[in-house]
């Protein structure tokens, strides 16, 4: 009996993995040049006072080329981009860019996954701020 795998299974070798991704078919790496970005809304939106918690948003995660950014960010302030940054815009609110890390829509769908509060950098201040006024007590 063979241990060899056959040949349509492509097990990838240590080195394989570790090596740098191949360029695309246009002779760029599109991965390395994507950004995923974070809003953080001010004030989270709410569609209403009744609202059910999963309607409410606090943040909106997204992606573009890195050299598109500026004009993505334009677009939401324009009220032509994601439908959530509309909704913020006409109910009202702002929002402030939080984040940009590397990375494209694979990496934009983990972060969605894990929710943006816990790795917001204006929400982690706002929450080190108010920590000392809930020790001090009334």
């Amino acid at each position: 009996m063979s241990t060899l795998a056959p040949p349509w299974l492509a097990i990838p070798t240590p080195d394989e993995i570790r090596r740098e991704p191949e360029p695309g078919p246009c002779g760029c790496d599109r991965a390395r040049q994507e950004v995923v970005y974070t809003l953080h809304f001010d004030p989270p939106y709410t569609p209403g006072p009744d609202a059910p918690r999963y309607k409410q948003a606090a943040h909106y995660t997204g992606t573009a080329l890195e050299r598109r950014l500026a004009e993505r960010l334009a677009e939401h302030e324009a009220g032509s981009g994601a439908r959530l940054t509309q909704v913020q815009l006409g109910a009202g609110g702002t929002w402030r860019l939080a984040s940009v890390e590397p990375g494209g829509r694979h990496r934009e769908r983990q972060l969605k996954q894990h929710g943006a509060a816990r790795r917001c950098p204006i929400c982690i201040a706002e929450a080190d701020r108010a920590e000392p006024e809930l020790e001090a007590g009334p």
